[in-house]
């Protein structure tokens, strides 16, 4: 649905709201996607939200529920009654399910796990204890799995007595304990004579992942190997589950923005709250670092600053904040991609030198040529004041030169740790997109300060001398 389509959506639910006409309300949520819904309802107030949901039948609420922000979903699901929390649960695939389920506190949870059928509460129950962002956290345990002694006719009988609503792509083939052997395609099974065995036509193409497998890491191995699907083992090897393109697909988003927000200085928990004071709180150790941080260039300042004399401070400091900008810039664009490539998991990325020799090279060159204008920028300015008495400064040519070089100094250095520090930190298990976030930049521009200041005041001294 097109954005004008969704907007004259969102106007028409408002205004069938505003009128009390359910009736003309609930026929049009009828005939309206559970993704377009979910959008809608993200901007409704809470009063809205409820009469939405009270319009909705169990199976299409649980999809919306599904598709809505974190945050939103956490506020909706508290107002929803045990007893809509239990038909809307009951309706969705298991691994939907847990999603909505582990947005409900303990108390809440269990009451609807005992309320639905048992097969399906211990399958929602086990990838509970997954943890989100791992295979077993996104993965379906629905599958069609088939003994490697069946025939095709056997495998067709499965799919056929099969209730699951989900769609399949392979059949997965186990031995007589459930450990995972490889699979089938559905072409084979169309294409081959019933009473073919399965050990036959058993393919080991699709690669298999550990239920304790990063998403992250999911995500590139469906992108690298162009899959649709794949099966979940544990360490046993048993077949546990499976993961589907559409799993990695949200996946994909969700890493993108949680880079995104911690190279912004904050936390993914952020989107994961309602409450403004908690979100408040989980930006602050960013900022407050940040601060802490230019409390520090501040003291550079102050400490440099009695080393020239008034005249050559106020000329000196006219050029700070291009230095500075321009290291803090070169260092992130770097250090963005480095983060990118190793969160591709590419291996040319993996390889500290290989990428060192590239960016190292780029970095030359952009700081060559950045020191060589500011320089000359800076040389035209300074000996223009100077003549005009604009501006005092017993040596302009010295000042410029110092201009020029602390811009190739600190294009350099910052380059250095926006490649340096995204390795470090995944040595250390951190993520790596927090060396592109506020923190990094404000050591940047404290480096800067100083050696910006330390080849000034050394060019003007030379050139007194």
């Amino acid at each position: 649905m097109s954005e004008i389509a969704r907007k004259e959506l969102l106007e028409r639910i408002e205004r069938l709201i505003a009128v009390e006409d359910f009736t003309a309300l609930k026929a049009l949520l009828s005939a309206s996607r559970p993704a377009d819904i979910a959008e809608v309802v993200e901007v409704l107030d809470d009063k809205a939200r409820q009469i939405l949901f009270n319009l909705l039948v169990p199976r299409q609420a649980g999809e919306v529920l599904e598709k809505i922000d974190e945050a939103i979903r956490s506020e909706i699901v508290e107002a929803l009654s045990n007893t809509e929390l239990t038909n809307i649960v009951a309706t969705l695939p298991p691994d939907e399910a847990a999603d909505v389920v582990a947005d409900l506190t303990r108390e809440k949870a269990q009451q609807v796990l005992d309320h639905i059928p048992p097969a399906e509460s211990v399958q929602i129950g086990r990838l509970l204890h997954y943890r989100r962002d791992t295979a077993g956290g996104i993965m379906n345990p629905e599958l069609i799995k088939v003994n490697i002694h069946d025939t095709i006719d056997d495998a067709v009988r499965q799919i056929r007595l099969s209730e699951s609503a989900e769609d399949f792509y392979y059949i997965f083939v186990v031995d007589d304990v459930g450990r995972y052997l490889g699979e089938v395609s559905i072409h084979a099974l169309l294409r081959l004579p019933g009473d073919t065995p399965l050990a036959q036509v058993l393919q080991q193409e699709i690669p298999v992942v550990n239920v304790a497998a990063d998403q992250e890491e999911i995500a590139n191995i469906f992108r690298k190997n162009d899959l649709i699907a794949m099966p979940v083992v544990d360490e046993k090897n048993l077949l546990v589950g499976r993961i589907t393109v559409d799993d990695v697909v949200d996946v994909m988003e969700e890493e993108a923005e949680e880079d995104a927000l911690v190279m912004a200085g904050t936390d993914p928990a952020e989107l994961d709250t309602p409450h403004i004071f908690r979100a408040a709180t989980i930006r602050l150790p960013w900022l407050l670092t940040c601060l802490f941080g230019s409390m520090m260039s501040l003291l550079v300042v102050y400490h440099w600053g009695s080393h020239f004399s008034h005249l050559d401070w106020l000329c000196v400091t006219m050029f700070m904040p291009a230095i500075a900008a321009m290291g803090g810039n070169s260092g992130l664009q770097t250090s963005t991609i480095v983060v990118r490539g190793l969160a591709t998991g590419d291996l040319v990325a993996l390889k500290f030198l290989q990428v060192f020799a590239r960016e190292s090279r780029i970095a030359l060159i952009v700081a060559l040529i950045c020191g060589l204008i500011t320089g000359t920028i800076a040389s035209l300015i300074l000996h223009f004041g100077s003549d005009r008495n604009l501006l005092s400064i017993n040596h302009p040519t010295a000042l410029s030169l110092a201009v020029g070089l602390a811009m190739f100094c600190g294009i350099m250095l910052a380059t250095s740790l926006g490649l340096a520090l995204p390795f470090m930190f995944r040595r250390l298990g951190i993520d790596p997109a927090i060396s592109s976030g506020p923190m990094v930049t404000t050591a940047n521009d404290t480096i800067s300060y100083m050696t910006y200041f330390s080849l000034a005041l050394f060019f003007l001294r030379l050139f007194r001398t």
